[in-house]
């Protein structure tokens, strides 16, 4: 059996500003730097032995920092992990998105993911041509009873995760910060999920969640 074990990053000083990130990231805030060190000794003691893959962008790297650490080996980086692209969204808050392109904002919050394409960012099936096929080739490249832990975003575990599964968008609930998601494969393409944005692992006032419908 082969596992792929999903984290989504510690939270990030953007994160905490309410900013837009996609591509873009100025690291952990505090609270994020303590989260990735109460998810890495979780990990650390799940999974002895794991292969580790790490999304490029400074916020993952930041938060598999105390796993690397603790396991004593140098993590794999994967651009392919990166989150969703937000164009020149990116940077910015909600509020002066809104303001300084409401058109678009207004379709965005219908659901219409055009506007991505035409703002320089990745629209639903862009995104998922990249992170779908990634996350299948980590399933199929690790060995059987083995572990792959994959450091990544919001967007990558939640869309790739429904994708993997086959489920509608919306089956799943949010994603936390520092949260662990598990999916279990036998032959890495019947793949069934273990657990979802597990955060046991955080104490309470160290919980901060990412919606699907709002902007990573």
């Amino acid at each position: 059996m082969k596992r792929l074990i999903l984290v989504r990053h510690a939270e990030s000083v953007w994160n905490a500003a309410g900013r837009i990130q996609g591509g873009r990231c100025e690291g952990l805030s505090e609270d994020g730097h303590a989260q990735s060190r109460h998810v890495g000794t979780a990990l650390a003691e799940a999974y002895p032995q794991p292969r580790v893959v790490v999304s490029d962008l400074l916020r993952c790297q930041q938060t598999a920092a105390p796993l690397v650490a603790a396991l004593g080996h140098a993590p794999e980086t994967d651009a392919r992990l990166r989150e969703r692209r937000f164009g020149a969204w990116e940077g910015l808050t909600r509020a002066e998105v809104e303001d300084q392109d409401p058109q678009r904002w207004q379709r965005w919050r219908e659901r219409d993911d055009t506007v991505l394409g035409e703002i320089g960012g990745e629209t639903d099936d862009a995104f998922r041509d990249r992170i779908v096929p990634a996350l299948r080739s980590l399933l199929a490249d690790t060995p059987d009873d083995a572990a792959t832990i994959a450091v990544t975003h919001g967007g990558p575990v939640w869309y790739g995760t429904h994708a993997l599964l086959g489920l509608a968008p919306g089956a799943l609930g949010l994603v936390h910060n520092a949260s662990v998601t598990e999916l279990r494969s036998w032959d890495g393409e019947r793949v069934v999920l273990e657990r979802w944005n597990e955060i046991a692992h955080l104490p309470l006032d160290l919980r901060v969640g990412w919606r699907p419908s709002a902007v990573a």
